[in-house]
């Protein structure tokens, strides 16, 4: 009888096993490479329209072309691949309507001299101001400033406190970040599963200030770790500065304080660089070490197409963010409302689309070393 009970209880605990490993697996909506689509909310509930919303007539083409308006773009850093894209989807629309960029700036990330490229534009008088900015809190005076001169502004991503829809901005336009943070967790689970890697300890890294949009893309990450992959432990959670260099300084010490870390989220690419850089320093097998986060450039793409250790993003769309906004710039110029909220999808890149991914959210070919340590096994 012990002997047939004891079948009978190994039996169940192998049941149970295989349902538990089955259970291990992408849900139907998990997107590891393609089109991101979620139910963007900005803080306040609102939810995000499609940008189809920003179609132009005939007439408005041909006002805007007999207008001579003008455009001005703050953005808080340049030289980024993002902000590159950005501003060519931007022109790209202004071009077609003849309305004149008169400034660009960057602010290199600080805010001191993003509020003052914001007081130099707004005495270039220009129609209309598209910018991002470095800090939602302490850059409210600057922005409140632009709508006393008159100014339209149209804001990417972000919404600097005390500012009111129709009143101090025409609109917010904005990628999917909580569905690239989903997409994020998806690519992650999805390389524990292909490893079987079973009860994966991971950190997240993130801002140490308030930036809503990053904050979305955490939020997305945990709650679809929390719903999807409960099996997947987030046993870490470290903040970092604006600041890269210190970023690898804090990534060192955070593999260091915790060497049996299975993965990371960071929530953009740039600092992502900077624990690839403190994983390598510190001798981290890659093929061990899964990392996911949003957005691409060209170093992470690399780290993508080589198998390295990150294994995937979910990466805003810039260039159609960007003619998202100077359409809306466009539609407020001619005195139309927009809605409060745009939200544009994201993208999800992993080693399975690379290259098109690299294509279309960079808007160029992809270089040769990427092309080719994407082809091998």
């Amino acid at each position: 009888m012990k002997k047939v009970l004891g079948i009978c209880v190994t039996v169940l605990f192998i049941m149970v096993s295989g349902l538990a490993f089955a259970a291990r697996e992408l849900p139907p909506d998990a997107v590891v490479a393609g089109v991101v689509n979620a139910n963007e909310r900005l803080e306040d509930g609102t939810v995000g329209v499609d940008m189809s919303v920003l179609a132009l007539t005939p007439e408005d083409e041909q006002k805007l072309r007999d207008g001579n308006y003008t455009a001005a773009i703050v953005m808080h850093v340049l030289d980024s691949s993002w902000s590159q894209q950005q501003i060519a989807g931007m022109k790209s629309i202004f071009d077609k309507y003849n309305v004149k960029v008169i400034s660009i700036t960057g602010a290199n990330a600080q805010p001191e001299v993003q509020m003052d490229n914001i007081e130099s534009v707004i005495a270039m008088k220009p129609d209309v101001i598209l910018s991002i900015p470095v800090d939602q809190t302490s850059e409210t005076p600057a922005y409140l400033k632009i709508a006393e001169a008159g100014i339209k502004l149209v804001l990417l991503d972000m919404i600097p406190v005390m500012l009111e829809h129709g009143q101090h901005y025409v609109t917010v336009v904005s990628s999917s970040s909580y569905g690239n943070g989903v997409a994020a967790a998806d690519i992650m689970a999805y390389e524990f599963i292909k490893r079987g890697v079973e009860n994966p300890k991971v950190a997240v890294m993130k801002l140490n200030f308030k930036h809503f949009v990053t904050e979305e893309r955490l939020r997305g990450f945990k709650e679809r770790v929390s719903q999807a992959y409960p099996w997947i432990n987030i046993v870490a959670e470290y903040d970092f500065p604006f600041d890269m260099p210190k970023v690898t300084e804090i990534s060192a010490g955070m593999l260091t304080a915790y060497p049996d870390l299975d993965g990371a989220f960071v929530i953009w690419m740039t600092p992502a660089m900077s624990l690839v850089a403190a994983a390598r320093e510190l001798g981290k097998d890659p093929k061990k070490f899964v990392i996911t986060t949003v957005d691409l450039e060209e170093d992470g793409a690399y780290e993508i197409a080589s198998d390295g250790y990150i294994k995937g993003t979910g990466a805003q769309d810039p260039y159609t963010n960007g003619q998202a906004e100077a359409l809306a710039a466009c539609r407020a110029i001619l005195g139309y409302e927009n809605p409060k909220y745009i939200a544009v999808p994201g993208y999800a890149v992993s080693r399975q689309n690379i290259i098109e991914g690299y294509k279309k959210i960079l808007g160029v070919e992809p270089p040769d070393k990427i092309k080719q340590a994407a082809m091998q096994q």
